[in-house]
């Protein structure tokens, strides 16, 4: 029973350890592409409003075309053109362009632009800048969104995407049910132990949710936990063996 106990110990730590690990690399990852973005470009004229309809792909491989998209509305009762200036990485530097787009009073439609393996900089990420001009009474709206890219060639990044997710939640859950077949009743080691685990699943899930929106400055923070809440277990478990 003993041996049994240890195996399935054994077991959750591998699959949770694991799990844990990819997502952190995962949603690092697509926080680190947000950030970027924000500081990548030179000066620009400050928005009146956040472009919250700016987005960009989730995740891209090397074999990819992707596109970055917009969703805007003229709210008037009136036809407007509307100004779009966007900048995109390219080789390391960056393209603008502007172009007028008219819309017909009360219409919504999406733009969309094409990005792929030309754009990426930093060897990893493809990085993106879009403001609208103010246009009669609507303000003007600027935002910036980035997306990783991961040397593959046979898959394409939402499908990467998908696996990593599935990877990383599918490792934590088996990794919580092995653990808890090992560690019933609950000690006072197990106790701590389930807290910082609960902390570890907590940190990634909404590091990958942060991802997901661009919210990259809850990402970082996400990031950080990981990394003093690894280092915290490390060092109790040091500690409680050198005892």
């Amino acid at each position: 029973m003993q041996g049994k106990k240890k195996l399935f110990r054994t077991l959750g730590i591998i699959f949770f350890s694991t799990g844990i690990l990819v997502g952190m690399v995962m949603f690092i990852l697509m926080n680190w592409a947000y950030f970027e973005a924000t500081y990548y470009f030179g000066y620009n004229a400050h928005p009146e409003k956040t472009l919250t309809t700016l987005r960009c792909p989730l995740l891209m491989t090397t074999a990819d075309q992707g596109a970055v998209t917009l969703s805007l509305t003229n709210s008037t009762d009136r036809d407007l053109p509307f100004l779009v200036s966007t900048e995109f990485s390219y080789f390391d530097a960056a393209t603008l362009d502007r172009t007028t787009y008219p819309f017909k009073a009360g219409e919504t439609r999406t733009l969309s632009w094409p990005v792929a393996s030309d754009n990426i900089a930093f060897g990893h990420l493809i990085l993106a800048r879009v403001y609208v001009y103010s246009a009669y009474t609507l303000p003007s709206l600027g935002s910036t969104c980035g997306t990783g890219v991961v040397d593959l060639h046979r898959i394409t990044g939402i499908e990467l995407f998908i696996l990593v997710l599935a990877a990383s939640l599918v490792g934590m859950a088996v990794g919580w049910g092995f653990w808890f077949a090992a560690n019933r009743p609950l000690q006072a080691d197990g106790i701590i132990s389930r807290r910082a685990m609960s902390f570890f699943t907590a940190l990634v899930v909404i590091g990958l949710v942060a991802g997901l929106i661009g919210w990259w400055g809850l990402g970082i923070i996400c990031a950080a936990g990981c990394l003093l809440l690894i280092i915290s277990v490390v060092g109790y478990y040091v500690q409680k063996a050198s005892q």
